[in-house]
């Protein structure tokens, strides 16, 4: 039964209409994330959540080749951030509708907590991104492989920090081109 599920949801992914990445396409997206985190130690248990909206404006410069830019926001108890994406893929075919959509993605971001300011670089190769396009002026994307980067200023003092997410962490977004 479950080999039948996949067969029938890879024959609809592949049976869409095609929808290529032009030169001149953009679009308009974004993603949105809450998380909750529960961490725990000798007993005692913290709980935090944190809410993250980032819009997304890509256009495409040649067939396939997209170069964008995305602006985030992230709030949580006590902290907040802001920043700002330049990012580039390239979308290969898979099937129709269906993309692979690797890209790099530089950062910079601000942020606040507890009173005082931080500032920082960042920058993120994505391995595994799929973008399903159901139609013309609609397309979903997910990321589900990135190797990350950051580098963060507090109190006068440079922290870095690399991180290599593998499904642990998914990014969902929506888009609507034009």
């Amino acid at each position: 039964m479950k080999k039948l599920l996949v067969v029938l949801v890879a024959m609809l992914c592949c049976s869409a209409t095609t929808f290529a990445q032009n030169k001149g396409d953009m679009y308009f997206g974004g993603y949105a994330g809450v998380s909750i985190q529960a961490v725990g130690a000798g007993g005692d248990a913290a709980v935090g959540a944190a809410l993250a909206i980032q819009p997304e404006f890509g256009y495409f410069v040649a067939d396939r080749l997209k170069i964008g830019a995305s602006l985030g926001y992230g709030i949580s108890a006590g902290a907040h951030s802001l920043t700002v994406c330049p990012n580039i893929s390239y979308y290969l075919p898979l099937c129709d509708g269906l993309y692979y959509a690797p890209g790099l993605e530089l950062g910079y971001a601000l942020g606040a907590e507890e009173g005082f300011t931080m500032s920082g670089f960042g920058l993120a190769a994505h391995f595994f991104t799929l973008e399903f396009r159901p139609s013309e002026h609609f397309g979903f994307s997910a990321n589900l492989l990135s190797l990350n980067f950051v580098s963060l200023t507090k109190y006068g003092i440079t922290a870095n920090a690399a991180s290599f997410d593998i499904g642990v962490n998914p990014t969902i977004g929506f888009k609507y081109y034009f």
